[in-house]
């Protein structure tokens, strides 16, 4: 039974996400050509209501309960949140976190950009929908990921464009063999060795900080920790085989700018004590069997009804159109053969959509192209 269920959640997971590119990213395409800021909310509004249908499968179909308590995620913020790297498959309890715990009368298009290792953009499917959205891939060369930092941050100041970034700032997932890199590094270094964390990798995050607080554009920073109760799903083979977790805990804080430094040095600093302070929830938990503060949940089983009867429909559509109509196979064709050479020959999609930008400022407000 397990393994059917590992099968069936990665099977509906992964054609919601080739459906959504087919029937819904593809078309809107030439929106770009009109408005970036209109395109940027028509991408924000699907990747947000996709969000949903993980929320309502882990619930329904695999029986897993995500908690989330803390903080709210406030909509119509630009923020950085930066979590704990658990495992390799965060991302599926993650989304449902960032579902219940975004709030505010614009949380259906207040999208979520992820800081990702490069090759992930040239996965069919998830990793083009990731460069459709605008998130963020490093190369993990600084000389590059600065140029890609810098770039990230003049596009969001210039359109005004308000999301979280989500970092992952130990750079990668908790395993015995990266604990001992951790520990060797913390022994180095005089510093303290972490039970349940990874040092944590502090030059990106500081320098995205720093960039978006010279450019007023940032609001806030999220620190979220995320704690297995039960069973750690590692890697992705494990959900395959339909060990999910019967309980996940996500616990935020929220600080305000105005208790941040446009030093990097400081932010380096700030990124170090959180890591610090994260240990308490972890020993918290462990012995009072539940998290400080206020759970988070959004009231309305329609919507994931709704995402639930949509996601799951949607493929089927996808396929019904590839067969009968020649115009919908066209679309789709050239947008996917556009994106991979894309994809190839350029940092990604990501990098045409600020092109485009520059372009249509540079014609039509000559003289207010400023990087």
């Amino acid at each position: 039974m397990g393994y059917l269920v590992g099968i069936l959640y990665c099977f509906l997971w992964y054609t919601s996400i080739l459906a959504g590119y087919s029937c819904l990213y593809c078309p809107i395409l030439p929106v770009l050509l009109v408005s970036n800021k209109l395109y940027r909310y028509w991408t924000d509004i699907i990747f947000t209501f996709w969000q949903a249908y993980p929320t309502v499968l882990l619930h329904l179909l695999c029986n897993c309960e995500i908690e989330v308590t803390g903080d709210a995620i406030r909509s119509g913020e630009m923020s950085i949140l930066i979590m704990n790297h658990r495992t390799r498959t965060d991302w599926n309890f993650l989304w449902p976190a960032l579902f219940h715990s975004t709030g505010g009368i614009s949380k259906f298009q207040h999208s979520t950009k992820f800081l990702l290792k490069d090759a992930i953009r040239h996965v069919p499917g998830p990793g083009w929908v990731m460069q459709l959205t605008s998130s963020i891939f490093i190369k993990r060369c600084w000389h590059m990921d600065k140029i890609i930092f810098e770039k990230f941050c003049y596009y969001v100041s210039m359109i005004s464009y308000k999301c979280s970034i989500l970092i992952f700032p130990e750079g990668t997932d908790f395993t015995e063999e990266t604990k001992k890199k951790s520990d060797s590094y913390a022994i180095k270094n005089n510093l303290q060795k972490y039970e349940y964390l990874l040092h944590p990798r502090t030059r990106g995050f500081a320098f995205i900080a720093s960039k978006l607080l010279e450019k007023n554009c940032l609001d806030a920073i999220y620190d979220l920790t995320l704690i297995y109760p039960d069973i750690i799903p590692q890697n992705e083979k494990l959900l395959l085989e339909g060990n999910f977790p019967k309980q996940v805990k996500i616990h935020i804080v929220r600080y305000p700018t105005s208790v941040l430094s446009k030093s990097q040095e400081e932010l380096s600093r700030f990124l170090e004590d959180r890591w610090m302070e994260k240990k308490n929830p972890q020993k918290y938990y462990t012995t009072q069997n539940f998290l400080p503060g206020p759970k988070l949940r959004k009231g309305s089983n329609f919507l994931l009804l709704f995402a639930f009867i949509f996601w799951t429909l949607l493929p089927s559509l996808t396929i019904f159109l590839l067969i009968f109509n020649s115009i919908f196979r066209q679309i789709l064709f050239i947008h996917t053969i556009l994106l991979i050479i894309v994809s190839f020959f350029t940092p990604g999609f990501q990098y045409v959509e600020v092109f485009m930008y520059d372009i249509k400022k540079y014609f039509l407000e000559p003289g207010k192209l400023d990087r």
